[in-house]
Formats: C-alpha cells, sequence, structure tokens
C-alpha cells in the first residue's frame, strides 16, 4: 500500500532542490512515423489525492472504465492519471487545492510498462505535493532537475465536458489547443512562440505609452516589427503543416464515428498571407494606434471549425458537436503517437452525454482498435459502458467509486435500477 513514509521522503527530497515546475520549454523529440511504442499504465496509487485517502489499483491495458454517482471521485482518478503524464492538474492549476481536505500533502504514484525492441520496461514516476513545499517529481526514484525532461515522455490527452469550450468560445482557445499540441514534440516552435508573444507585449506596451503621453514615433516600432517579422512567417508555415498533417486523420475517425453522415473541416484562419506580415503590420499602425494594441498577426489567428457548409458552432447540435470534439481529440492522439514516439493514454470524463446509442457504439469499437491504446472512462451510469464495451468485444476492467472508497465493479453488486 501507499505509506507514508514515502511522501516523507519525497519531501525532504524536496527541500534542497531548485523550484521544479517552472515554465518549462518543452523538448522536441524523435518522431516515430510507423510504429510508436506502446505505452500503459500498469499501477496506480494514491494518497491523499483530492477526496481520495488511499487507492491502490492494477490496471487494465485496455479499457478502464470507473463508474460511479456524481461527486464520488471519478473524474479525480483520471486527473490522476494526467498528474503522472504532465506534472500537474487538467481540472485545478493550484496544486496546493488537490490536496485531500485536513490533509497536509498527497502522492500519486503510478508505474509505466512500456514496450521496445528490448522487452518491457517499467518506469515508476511519484508526483508529491505539500503545502507550503515545492512539488516533487520523480522518476525510478530520482527527482527531475525540470520540466522539460518529463513532458512528453508519457503523452496523456484528456476529453471532459470542459471540451465544449473550442467551440464555443473565442479564437483564443483554439488557437492555444493548437499551440499546445505542436509544442509537445517540437520545442524550436515552442521557443519562437514563446518569444513572439513577449514581443506583443512589449510592442503594446509602446503603442499604450504613445497614447497615454499624447506621442507618436513610428521609429520606436520599427525594431518591434523588425524582430515579430521573421518569428510570426516560421509560427505560421509550422501551424499550416500541423493541419495539413492532422485534419486527414481527423476526418477519417470522425467518419468512422457518425458513420459517415456528415462532412466536417478544419481550416486556418488568418488574417496575414504567408510573405506578407511586414507589409501588414504598416498598413495595421493607424488602427494599432487607435486601438493601443497590435491588431494583426499571428496571435490572431483561428482555425474555423465546419460541418458541411456551416460553422459547427451555430449549425451543429449538441450531439454533433462532441462528436466532433471526439474525433478532434482522438486525432490528437493519433497524431502525437506519430509524433512523439509513444501511443498516449487517453482520458474521457464523462462523454457519453448528449451522443446517442450508434455513436456512442461507435466509439467503443473505434477504442478498442490496438492504435488508440490504453483507454480510461468514466460515467454515473452503471451499465452502459461495460455492456458497449462486451458488445464490442473490448477487453476491460471496471470500479465502481463511492466517496468511502473505490472496489471491483463486479464486487459492487450495482442492480440495472441503481
Amino acid at each position: 500500500m501507499v505509506r507514508d513514509s514515502q511522501l516523507k521522503t519525497l519531501h525532504a527530497a524536496s527541500a534542497s532542490r531548485d523550484p521544479l515546475l517552472q515554465r518549462a520549454k518543452i523538448a522536441k523529440v524523435n518522431e516515430s512515423e510507423n510504429n510508436p511504442m506502446s505505452m500503459r499504465l500498469s499501477r496506480l496509487q494514491l494518497l491523499d489525492f483530492k477526496n481520495h485517502a488511499e487507492v491502490e489499483l492494477d490496471l487494465c491495458s485496455h479499457v478502464n472504465c470507473f463508474l460511479g454517482d456524481n461527486g464520488a471521485g471519478k473524474t479525480n482518478v483520471l486527473d490522476a492519471v494526467h498528474y503522472l503524464g504532465n506534472a500537474k492538474g487538467y481540472f485545478n492549476p493550484i496544486d496546493s487545492q488537490n490536496i485531500r481536505h485536513g490533509r497536509e500533502a498527497f502522492l500519486v504514484e503510478g508505474t509505466f510498462s512500456l514496450d521496445s525492441a528490448d522487452g518491457e520496461e517499467l518506469d515508476r514516476v511519484a508526483c508529491a505535493v505539500a503545502k507550503g513545499q515545492k512539488k516533487l517529481l520523480k522518476r525510478n526514484g530520482k527527482a527531475y532537475g525540470k520540466l522539460a525532461d518529463h513532458v512528453g515522455r508519457y503523452p496523456v490527452v484528456m476529453i471532459a465536458p470542459a471540451d465544449a469550450v473550442l467551440v464555443l468560445e473565442g479564437s483564443e482557445v483554439r488557437r492555444k489547443w493548437m499551440d499546445m499540441v505542436i509544442s509537445q514534440y517540437d520545442r524550436p516552435y515552442l521557443d519562437r512562440l514563446m518569444q513572439y508573444q513577449h514581443l506583443v507585449q512589449q510592442r503594446n506596451n509602446l503603442l499604450r505609452y504613445f497614447a497615454e503621453n499624447r506621442t507618436w514615433d513610428e521609429d520606436q516600432l520599427a525594431p518591434w516589427d523588425e524582430r515579430m517579422v521573421p518569428l510570426a512567417e516560421e509560427i505560421s508555415a509550422e501551424r499550416a503543416r500541423f493541419l495539413e498533417e492532422f485534419e486527414p486523420e481527423f476526418k477519417r475517425i470522425h467518419h468512422g464515428l457518425c458513420g459517415g453522415k456528415e462532412d466536417v473541416s478544419l481550416a486556418r484562419v488568418s488574417l496575414v498571407e504567408t510573405g506578407s506580415f511586414g507589409k501588414a503590420l504598416m498598413e495595421a499602425r493607424a488602427n494599432d494606434r487607435r486601438l493601443r494594441r497590435s491588431t494583426v498577426g499571428i496571435h490572431k489567428d483561428d482555425i474555423d471549425f465546419r460541418i458541411g457548409d456551416h460553422p459547427l458552432k451555430r449549425f451543429g447540435s449538441q450531439g454533433q458537436q462532441k462528436t466532433f470534439l471526439l474525433a478532434l481529440r482522438l486525432a490528437q492522439v493519433e497524431h502525437l503517437a506519430k509524433r512523439v514516439g509513444r501511443r498516449p493514454i487517453l482520458l474521457l470524463d464523462d462523454i457519453f452525454d448528449k451522443i446517442d446509442a450508434h455513436r456512442a457504439g461507435a466509439l467503443m469499437e473505434t477504442l478498442g482498435h490496438a492504435r488508440f491504446g490504453q483507454v480510461f472512462i468514466s460515467d454515473t451510469n452503471p451499465h452502459r459502458i461495460p455492456k458497449l464495451l462486451e458488445e464490442a468485444g473490448v477487453p476491460f476492467s471496471a470500479w465502481w467509486v463511492e466517496t468511502e472508497g473505490i472496489q471491483p465493479w463486479a464486487d459492487a453488486g450495482i442492480t440495472e435500477s441503481k
């Protein structure tokens, strides 16, 4: 079982270390276009994580179902897996708020099984957080010196109801999603993106200074423009390459989920044509001066989500929007598998509301394919997912989650009426 001494040891080691979780530059990893390494989480242990006092689970290499009522802690189990892959929670970025109420620290520990040409390798990863102390992340007993050494090693993709913001909110959300995917396997891209964002901020500060002091000097803008142009051109080109690679896989997956009944597409929307960013900056200076900010650039890019010939946001039903987002995330799994070289673990949190039985069955069949690797699913319906998985012939393990603890689903005595 998870022991208190483990938590004390982890935090004793953290006292003399530099801050681990700084804003890191993601290291580019080798691409593996054909045969991504198989990766699965074989064991998960929790101590005082969110509402779970102590949990120890041996996991299925295919699909793992966490079933229970709302508020029981199903999502918290998925979030713990996200911690192991990304050293942070998906739902709450404040680590100390993920400590169980009344306790001083939490520990999430997992064992990853990795298949390689030399056979199976086992990696033990532990993430510990104590109030008032630095977060500590260890792999096989050795603490990381920086986050960049961990990110991308055990890729994880979460699909949750909050993903609806990708459809319903503004361009910034979709742009951040695209940048996040690319940055996981391309360090130079992230470097350029951070430099560009810094330059935009400095340029905006200068524009505000001009307005507040009732002055204007275009010569002072020129150095910022000159530095932004090459970065913008390179970022723009990489975004175009990403969508060119990503869209065909997205369409293929979506076709399977909806039975070919709907046509969907992704298209990058940019106010600046390739090769004309410098000219666009010059032409926008009057607007920049009036609005006190940089009004054109790759920081205004968007992705157009379409169903048929219409915008998904306006013309897609809730079920169609959810299917679109499922296909988007599943394509993200496939894209990262090719680029990172390991099949990401897929976390599906409460995704079955507002999709019909046909789409749900198609999703289970899709997830049963080996190419999607290991899957974790939560649901409030105690029978829906096990039944769909049995019908699709997909191996799975299931647990019943209650505030008092977690037990095997088969032992919980759940009736159809529960």
